[in-house]
């Protein structure tokens, strides 16, 4: 029986993939006793991510599309044809820890309460990284991080030193999705994600749905990954960008928070960028950084007062950036 289905979703990221696979080579090395399974899902890539993926060791299952359709949609592919008692969503820029597979099974073998969970996320060079969010609502648009940290902690966690305090599961409002176990269990009673979230927050809000079956999202300290955070949309298609999370926020908190509160939050995000821009308007005329940063929430000012349309999406603007980059490297005007 294979003990966990590892789900790999890549978007033109063939080095980071590469690195992804052979971290998951040196655990299975290291822990033979956890029968694995990896499934790689391309979201349409035009580099050499699915040759370096059938050239593993690791033989994984591949699902190739010819178009980017998102974290969400990418997950439920692989999480369909899953043979695994337990599921892992894994970022293809995260490089696990040869103890973090066999470690995050145990704990879904011996805690039957947990439905989801994530470890301790870190850069290349070390540093901890926040590896759990709160879920968005009114407190977190309004209410300071340093306040939020002291009166909501399981919206708040960065890994640091092990210790004793570490050992434990505990109790968090989400993990993030550069690491996600799954109870197999969980899978079949609540089903997949939601992928009307194309890249941000969906698993968020699957965290929120677990907590609303009863089940536990725990954070794990002790278990350790490093998230190297490679090639952003956010460099690809930066206003895009932008807009996409404000449409995966708005999406969550009215499923979550309600119509008023999303109403709300929809002014409160319109009127702060509406402050950005006022405040980077003169810079804006002396710094290019801060014209490009102006230019992006004038953009974001815009869409809001359209009534934050369906379009553009980010899907699309990905699309349109990879054909202007392939028409510039062949000399095309």
């Amino acid at each position: 029986m294979i003990d966990l289905t590892i789900v790999i979703p890549s978007y033109e990221a063939q080095d980071c993939l590469t690195e992804c696979l052979a971290a998951i080579r040196d655990a299975e090395r290291a822990h033979p006793e956890l029968a694995l399974e990896v499934i790689v899902v391309d979201n349409g890539s035009r580099d050499e991510s699915l040759a370096r993926a059938r050239e593993s060791v690791l033989a994984p299952r591949l699902i190739a599309w010819v178009r980017n359709r998102g974290f969400a949609a990418a997950v439920n592919a692989g999480l369909r044809i899953r043979r695994g008692r337990h599921a892992l969503l894994l970022n293809s820029d995260v490089r696990v820890a040869p103890d973090l597979l066999v470690g995050a099974v145990a704990v879904l073998d011996d805690e039957t309460e947990i439905g989801v969970l994530g470890p301790a996320l870190f850069h290349s060079d070390g540093r901890p990284q926040r590896s759990v969010h709160a879920s968005p609502g009114l407190l977190t648009e309004f209410v300071p991080d340093f306040l939020l940290r002291r009166f909501r902690p399981a919206g708040f966690a960065r890994g640091g030193p092990a210790d004793e305090t570490t050992a434990r599961p505990r109790d968090v409002e989400a993990v993030r999705g550069a690491v996600f176990f799954i109870r197999g269990e969980l899978l079949e009673k609540i089903g997949l994600f939601d992928e009307g979230y194309f890249f941000f927050l969906e698993e968020t809000d699957y965290c929120a749905r677990v907590r609303a079956s009863g089940a536990r999202v725990a954070y794990l300290e002790r278990l350790r990954a490093q998230h190297r955070l490679g090639a952003s949309s956010k460099h690809r298609a930066p206003l895009a960008t932008r807009i996409e999370f404000h449409r995966s926020l708005y999406r969550f908190v009215a499923r979550w928070r309600g119509p008023g509160s999303v109403r709300v939050v929809r002014f409160g995000r319109l009127f702060r960028n509406l402050i950005s821009v006022l405040l980077l308007s003169v810079p804006a005329i002396f710094f290019t950084r801060a014209r490009v940063r102006a230019a992006e929430r004038i953009g974001l000012l815009l869409w809001h007062l359209r009534g934050c349309p369906a379009e553009p999406t980010l899907a699309h603007e990905l699309q349109r950036a990879r054909m202007v980059t392939a028409d510039s490297a062949e000399g095309h005007p």
